[in-house]
Parts: C-alpha cells; sequence; structure tokens
C-alpha cells in the first residue's frame, strides 16, 4: 500500500474511532439537552420525514447506512421491506437497535451490525435500498459513495437526508452548540453534490426548509398549534421559492441526495 494510502486509511479510521467515542459516549455530556432544544426549535418546520417521498422499501433488500438505533426499522418492514441491516459504527447503537428490534417483533426480519461504514465488508451488488439520514456528513464523502456505490445492486437506489453548510445562520448555531454534533463531521456544499453527481451517473437532489431557517427561534415560545400553523403556511411559500430560484437551494437546511 502507498503511503497516501497508509495515511487516507489511517485517517477513517481515526475518524471513525472519534465517532464511536463520541456515540458511546453521549449520554455524559450535554449532547442530549442541546438536542432537545434544536428539536424544540426545528419544531413544526422539520421536514426530514420527506425523506420516504424518494424510496419505496416494498419488496426490497435494505441497508440503514448509520441505523443509529434503530428507529427506522419498524417503518421499512410494515413498507415491506424483505429485510433491513442495519450498520453503526456505535456498540451502543447497535445493542439499543437490536434491543428494539427484538422487542418490536422483527428480529428475523432484521440484524444490526458494527460496521465502519467507509469499508462495510459485504458483497458486492448486495441491496436493492441503501438509505441513510445524516450520515454522510460525518465521513470522508468520496470513500462513502464509492462503497455505496459497490454495495448497492444494479437498478437500485441509495437516498439520504443530509444537513447543508451554506447558510450563515445555521454555520452560527453551529459554533455555538459544539457538544450537539462529533468534530469531523461536515455539512455538505455544493461540491459536494458535484461529487455525487460524479460517481452515481443518476443523481439528483432536493433541498427543504429555506426561509423557515430565521423563523426557528419562534418554536421555542409558540404553542403547537400556532406552530403548525406558521409552517404550513411558510413551507409552501418555502418550496415556491426554491422551484423559482433554484441557486437559493444550496442555503436550505436539509438536501436529500437521490443516488442510482
Amino acid at each position: 500500500m502507498a503511503a497516501s494510502q497508509e495515511e487516507d486509511a489511517l485517517t477513517q479510521a481515526e475518524r471513525a474511532e472519534r465517532e464511536k467515542a463520541f456515540y458511546n459516549e453521549k449520554g455524559a455530556t450535554s449532547y442530549h439537552k442541546i438536542r432537545l432544544w434544536i428539536w424544540r426549535a426545528l419544531g413544526e418546520f422539520n421536514r426530514d420525514g420527506d425523506i420516504t417521498e424518494f424510496y419505496d422499501p416494498a419488496g426490497k433488500v435494505v441497508l440503514d447506512y448509520g441505523c443509529g438505533p434503530g428507529y427506522l426499522t419498524k417503518y421499512l418492514i410494515e413498507q415491506g421491506a424483505v429485510h433491513v441491516t442495519g450498520i453503526d459504527v456505535s456498540e451502543g447503537e447497535i445493542e439499543q437497535a437490536r434491543i428494539r428490534a427484538r422487542e418490536d417483533g422483527l428480529e428475523d426480519k432484521s440484524n444490526f451490525l458494527v460496521a465502519d461504514a467507509h469499508a462495510t465488508d459485504f458483497p458486492d451488488d448486495s441491496f436493492d435500498v441503501i438509505v441513510g439520514e445524516s450520515i454522510l456528513h460525518h465521513l470522508d464523502l468520496r470513500v462513502a459513495l464509492e462503497e455505496l456505490r459497490r454495495i448497492l445492486r444494479p437498478g437500485g437506489r441509495a437516498v439520504f437526508l443530509e444537513p447543508l453548510w451554506h447558510n450563515p445562520i445555521l454555520r452560527a448555531g453551529r459554533a455555538l452548540t459544539p457538544s450537539a454534533r462529533t468534530p469531523d463531521e461536515h455539512p455538505l456544499t455544493s461540491d459536494d453534490w458535484a461529487m455525487c453527481a460524479e460517481i452515481f451517473e443518476n443523481f439528483r437532489h432536493e433541498e427543504r426548509e429555506l426561509l423557515t431557517i430565521p423563523l426557528m427561534p419562534l418554536n421555542l415560545v409558540l404553542p403547537i398549534g400556532a406552530q403548525r400553523r406558521l409552517a404550513r403556511r411558510v413551507s409552501g411559500i418555502d418550496d415556491r421559492a426554491r422551484n423559482r430560484f433554484p441557486a437559493l437551494g444550496k442555503y436550505s437546511r436539509i438536501t436529500f441526495l437521490v443516488l442510482e
């Protein structure tokens, strides 16, 4: 192995160890408290759930890439997935995923493995659908994308929800809450979209939550009913604005990546 390859492999291993340590130890830090405030601020503006518009697990063998505590497994199987495999670098998260699957009676249709997402050890062409939420921005993106292409079956689809870097309000928020995120994570940029297109011949992306970003503090004081009314109104305007001015999309909070 060349010296540069050895250095790259070491960097990936070090990154994986830092990620593992962070998630195994997050219960002893302010992570949960700060994340709770972040989720409260997102409130009804949160459109993470739109990811389900981009894939259909029915009849498919699915990989939950960066599965965390296995929140997605039950949904995937209820929607018809033949089998769900979940991988995560954290032993603690995988143990929680196994417990959740056992409690839900889904052990026969799922399995969970501690694995480095850069090098999964799965055979080529293993999965029909690969789905991940807020995982790629923790990884060496090029290495991860090449691994995804290797294990995705011909005609398959990988779909990811990831945060974006460009909005200055979000960058300021991240700077003020370092314990809510790992040291190596890097929200995606427009250059990362170009990399996706380089590696996957059929690639597209869609964004959500642009005009809602400066309104997020309101969710800390508004009752839930008022949040929902505001979200319905602003989200519609938000979609129309991004469709009319596509260049603004990179300033959104999240991007959905569709890789084929």
